[in-house]
Formats: structure tokens, sequence, C-alpha cells
């Protein structure tokens, strides 16, 4: 019996596999609520009744740069062999959430995934995007999934849209900082967009109501702003890593953000550059429909324990 856990800044999944193929006794947990993972493992195997759990397959929303582990946006951290000590003394595997979530590519089925134009995967470098309470991209080379902190590069500075560049300022204004394209490319930065844009102070609608809203004015320019920086967004980070494979995105967010109606104009400004565009326009663009991204994934590493 092996637990995956994918734990980001706002929810922490868990599961249980015992033949890593599937996996059963999904439950959610709210991250804020719980002082350490250890904390959140054992509620969850209180919950689920579970015993002789001693392995481990988890993601964190967190670099991997040694024992001690603290998560970018959530106000927790702990010690990866002191979890493995106290809880999965059989064996532990670490990984950054979308490294975790990275291994589930490799058996993507074709209803998973919906293209944004007409290329299709194939087996060159590849890199998995997924906006949510932050900004996460893994690249994928061969069997390999490499975790990144890409998200926290600063906005590129060319754009042509006034209302793009007025949020950028109000943000300086309001932050004292430039702003990197996690700040924008999540949660919190769809609720930013639609305060800028509606002039509310106070804002009341959370980053859900804003996707569901496209009748409304300012909803629906938060929606097509939001698409507009993304794509570009994957543009830059396809080309810094030369994503001949495929670029993917997955996430609650995207597949409420981008619609099939949004896909053409979507790919247009993917492939816009003056000295690339012959490049770019041969990487597929795809969406990763799949619910459990990071479940699918930790049924990939929980082979390892075999």
């Amino acid at each position: 019996m092996i637990l995956i856990a994918d734990l980001g800044a706002t929810n922490a999944r868990f599961c249980i596999t015992v033949d890593n193929e599937t996996y059963t006794n999904q439950a959610n947990y709210p991250i804020k609520e719980y002082d350490s993972i250890d904390n959140l493992c054992l509620k969850y195997f209180s919950d689920h009744a579970l015993e002789s759990v001693e392995r481990a397959v988890i993601g964190v929303a967190a670099p991997i740069i040694g024992d001690q582990v603290s998560f970018v946006n959530a106000d927790l951290k702990f010690s990866i062999l002191e979890l493995e000590k106290n809880i999965f003394q059989k064996g532990l595997i670490i990984v950054n959430d979308l490294e975790l979530q990275g291994h589930a590519i490799f058996n993507l089925k074709p209803e998973d995934i919906s293209y944004i134009g007409g290329k299709r995967l194939n087996d060159g470098t590849k890199i998995l995007v997924a906006p949510g309470t932050g900004l996460g991209l893994a690249g994928i080379e061969g069997s390999s999934v490499i975790a990144t902190e890409a998200g926290h590069i600063n906005i590129a500075d060319k754009n042509d849209i006034s209302e793009l560049k007025e949020i950028i300022n109000n943000f300086v204004l309001e932050k004292g900082r430039n702003p990197n394209y996690e700040d924008f490319l999540s949660g919190k930065g769809i609720t930013f967009f639609h305060k800028c844009l509606s002039g509310l102070s106070d804002e009341t609608l959370t980053s859900e109501e804003i996707l569901k809203r496209r009748n409304d004015e300012h909803c629906d320019k938060t929606i097509k702003l939001m698409n507009y920086l993304l794509s570009s967004y994957l543009k830059y980070m396809a080309l810094v890593w030369g994503a001949s494979g495929g670029v993917l995105i997955s996430g609650s967010i995207v597949n409420s953000l981008l619609s099939e109606e949004h896909y053409s104009e979507f790919r247009k400004n993917f492939e816009d550059s003056d000295t690339m565009r012959h490049v770019l326009s041969e990487i597929p663009l795809a969406l990763v429909k799949t619910k459990d991204i990071g479940f699918a994934g930790g049924l990939e590493l929980s082979k390892k324990f075999n």
C-alpha cells in the first residue's frame, strides 16, 4: 500500500494505490489548516482507517534543494529525513508538484488531450505548465522530468495592450516591485486583473466566479487578457526549452479559462514572433483534461518501489 499525495499551496490531495495502476480513497484537505506534513498524513490515515502505509510518493509546491523543504506560497516546511523516519520507513519519494504531474504525461490517453491547433505530441522535449495558486513548469526530456521555478521570471516588457500595461503599473505601485508570471498567471492574478479592470477596490468575486461570468464585461476582458499573457508565456518557455515535442497546460484554472472558441486566437498569439514563427508553428500545443493529474503521475513514480 503506497500513499500518493499532491500537496499544493491551497489543497492537499491524497489517495492510495496497491497495484501501481489504480488509486482509491481520494481525499482533499485545506493546507492552511495544518502545521505539518506529518499531521496531514496522519489525519488522512485516520479518516480512512488506513494502516501499514509505510511508503509514499509526495509532490510538494516547493523547490527540492536539500533535506529541508519550504513551500513557496504556504506557511509550511518539513524535513524529508524526519518524515521518512517518522512515518514512511519503507520508502519515500519527494518531488516538486509539477515534477509529480509531469510523470503522468507518459501515459496520457487520447481522450485526456485537447489539441490547440493541428500538431500532435511527439517524442521531442516537452514542457508542462500549470497555473494554480502559483505557476508551475516542468520539463520532460525522454523519461526524465525536470522541476523548475520558471514562474518567478519577471514579465517581459514588450506588450502592446494598454490594459495590461496599466495592470502592470498598478501592481508596481501596490507591491513596490515588478510582477513575475506567477503573480499574474494564477488564481490571485485573476482577481487582481478583475479588480484593476472593474475599478473595484474591494474584490468580492473569487477567481472561479470570474472565470464563469463570461457575459460580464470585466470578467470577459480578464479572461481574454489572461489567455493573451498565458499564450505569450508558453511561447517564451517553448523557445527556451526547445520544446519540439509539445507544450502542455493543465489544471482547473486553464480548463476553465480556455474554451475551444479561444483556441484560434490562443494559437495565433503563441506563434506570433518576428524571427521564430516557423519554429513555433511546428510545436504541438495541448490542454490536458485529466482532473487528477498528480495522482496519475504518482502512479508512475510508485512503480519505482517494485
